[in-house]
């Protein structure tokens, strides 16, 4: 989440997005939508070596 708002406020915006505007909450919700498909994978792993249980 971080690194993709890092990259709309420093490159595609360019300045800090006020938090009360829904650009920033659109950007937000891209943001945990990334952070959830790129947590999938590892969790998979987890799994599967038997370092983490089923949910």
């Amino acid at each position: 989440m971080y690194g993709w708002m890092a990259i709309v406020i420093f490159v595609l915006i360019g300045h800090e997005i006020e938090k009360t505007d829904p650009v920033f909450w659109f950007m937000m919700q891209i943001a945990m939508l990334e952070g959830f498909l790129t947590s999938i994978p590892v969790n998979w792993w987890l799994i599967k070596k038997g370092i983490k249980e089923k949910m």
